[in-house]
């Protein structure tokens, strides 16, 4: 029944069966809902988690937008998934005849724990049984309301900041601090045969300068304030005269308004808008700094990418980098939103070749022994205990 309910179209929803696991273990049986259709650290997050469950010996399911880079990631590693077709005209905890899938997925593989990264899917999984615990990861520094909070029967938060303002709001919830899941191993195990100009020159057609080389791994939407990086690196060019390589990672919708103002600037000639890509790893192995401004951040897992390769850290205070970047340890922390500060932070590591490779060190320390997944699965395995036998 499950298998011809799949194929078929229902309304906007086109579905593909995963494999049943068949597999018996005491553990319990997993659902990760990722309704995102973009690809970024809380997709990279979904899909680390569902590898680490399967490694651990774990029945896991996930779902995922059909068409998605999510998509495309799983069936290159050739993992099992359950896919549909998102309807634009709908929201993503609103697409017509998917909360009756979902309850015939958690029915069929006698789900015992739904994961969610969405506060409002909880509107999907209206109805189900209530010995299915929903747990529920929190990847933004605010609160969520009360109307959702109260439905979860735990709370992971990426974020402290997120975690000290829940706890007091809400002190009967269980809520926890986990940092997002992310397996490392293309940072750990990255190794390459091409030089830095060789590799610009063959996969983006682009010539670097022979100047110190910055990184940034973000979507370009405001919240990420490339804008501030843009001014800094202004100031560096024109009234420092430190001419630097700037690599800019990611789309999104302020990408022509950013060209617009490297032009005004007269930096678009140290600019390069990489766009999406799958080499990002490379990309920052290549550099020398790894920045993030962001005016608002979790906890982000290109940082911590950027670390495993000894990279030194660049971001914002009052932000979820300060878990990451360890001032004067792991990296510089420039004061949010202050281009000015920002200049002068990437003029220290400019002006220090050793001072780079001391926090670069450092942070690769720092994110191996705290971060990586091997650590993070035995306290999720904790909360999964607390939370079925209602201690959560």
């Amino acid at each position: 029944m499950l298998d011809s309910l799949f194929q078929c179209k229902i309304d906007h929803i086109t579905f593909y069966p995963a494999k049943i696991s068949k597999a018996k273990t005491n553990k319990p049986n997993i659902l990760i809902m990722c309704t995102f259709s973009v690809f970024g650290g809380i997709e990279m997050h979904c899909l680390s988690l569902y590898e680490y469950l399967i490694k651990n010996g774990y029945n896991a399911q996930i779902i995922i937008p059909q068409n998605s880079v999510l998509e495309k990631k799983f069936t290159e590693k050739k993992l099992p998934f359950y896919s549909y077709k998102q309807s634009k005209i709908f929201k993503p905890n609103r697409q017509p005849g998917l909360r009756k899938v979902i309850s015939n997925i958690i029915k069929t593989h006698n789900i015992n724990i739904v994961h969610c990264n969405r506060a409002k899917d909880t509107h999907l999984l209206k109805g189900i049984s209530p010995k299915v615990k929903l747990i529920f990861t929190r990847h933004a520094q605010s609160l969520i309301r009360n109307k959702y909070m109260r439905i979860f029967n735990a709370v992971i938060g990426v974020n402290e900041d997120f975690i000290k303002k829940a706890k007091i709001k809400f002190p009967q919830k269980k809520i926890i601090h986990l940092t997002p899941f992310f397996s490392g191993k293309e940072s750990l195990n990255f190794n390459t045969h091409t030089n830095k100009k060789e590799f610009f020159k063959k996969e983006f057609g682009i010539e670097l300068q022979n100047y110190p080389t910055i990184v940034q791994v973000a979507s370009l939407s405001n919240v990420k304030n490339h804008k501030v990086l843009l001014n800094a690196i202004s100031k560096l060019i024109h009234k420092k005269n430190k001419p630097v390589n700037v690599l800019l990672c990611g789309d999104g919708y302020n990408k022509e308004n950013l060209q617009k103002l490297a032009a005004k600037l007269n930096i678009q000639n140290y600019i390069y808008f990489l766009g999406f890509t799958d080499k990002r790893i490379e990309v920052i192995y290549h550099s020398d700094i790894k920045t993030l401004t962001s005016k608002s951040e979790s906890h982000s897992i290109c940082l911590m990418e950027a670390a495993l390769l000894k990279k030194p850290l660049l971001g914002p205070t009052n932000t979820g980098v300060i878990n990451t970047i360890k001032h004067k340890e792991t990296g510089l922390l420039f004061e949010n939103n202050n281009y000015d500060d920002l200049a002068k932070q990437i003029e220290k590591l400019l002006d220090s070749p050793k001072l780079r490779k001391k926090y670069g060190e450092n942070a690769y320390k720092h994110v191996k022994n705290n971060f990586i997944a091997d650590i993070l699965i035995k306290k999720l395995e904790n909360l999964h205990t607390q939370v079925l036998i209602n201690k959560g």
